[in-house]
Formats: C-alpha cells, structure tokens, sequence
C-alpha cells in the first residue's frame, strides 16, 4: 500500500455508521478501507467492484489486481458485515447509501475529481 492516506473522523464515522469506536479503530486502520471510503462518500448511486478498483488504485502503489483482490476479500466484506454498504458478490455492485466520511485532505479533492469525471450509474 501506498503511503499515501485518507484520513477519517473516527468520531464522525462512529456517529453515522453506529460502528462501536474499537471496531471503527480496528476497520479504519486499514489505509484501502479509508480510501474505499473516500470514494463511496464521494460518489451517488451503486457502483461496480471494476470501478472502485479503478479509483482507489489511484491511491495506491500496488497492482490494480493486487488492491481488486483486497476489495473483494477484505475490505467490502468486512463494510457490508458492519451494515456500512451492501456489496453483492455475484454482480459485484458495491451500494453506499450516505457519506460516512468528510472531504477534508488535499489527496481528496483529486479523488473527487476523479469521481465525478469517471462516475458510473449501474442503476
């Protein structure tokens, strides 16, 4: 992973997701999540796997197949288990309904950009 962070408000995120501060400490301290994150407050509407994939490779140093492979394995799953997103494997749509994070890094405003020029709808 790149060194590159996206920071997040723990106690923000705790407020509107009803994650318990451990598990928000514990989910947080992976810097992909953080990005994840990032991108899905950023963005309306559902999205593909192949999309994010996509953005949060922009933050990162390793292989776009490399941060696919996390997405799908970790990162998603461990969201939709704390009811944060719905990720359906089969289709690979990743659904996000409200921000949980706020735009407050500089690396952030790039990512918006990126969002919003590449920004499918899969409704």
């Amino acid at each position: 992973m790149s060194s590159h962070t996206a920071p997040v408000d723990v106690e923000r995120f705790v407020r509107l997701t009803d994650v318990s501060l451990d598990d928000a400490y514990a989910l947080l301290a992976n810097g992909r999540l953080r990005v994840t994150l990032h991108a899905l407050s950023a963005c309306e509407g559902p999205v593909s796997v192949d999309w994010l994939t996509e953005i949060t490779s922009q933050w990162d140093d390793d292989p776009r197949e490399t941060v696919k492979t996390e997405l799908i394995h970790n990162v998603l799953p461990k969201l939709d288990d704390h009811r944060i997103l719905e990720y359906d494997v089969r289709s690979g749509i990743v659904r996000m309904d409200d921000p949980v994070v706020a735009f407050e890094h500089p690396q952030t405003e790039s990512l918006l950009v990126s969002v919003t020029d590449g920004s499918e709808s899969t409704a």
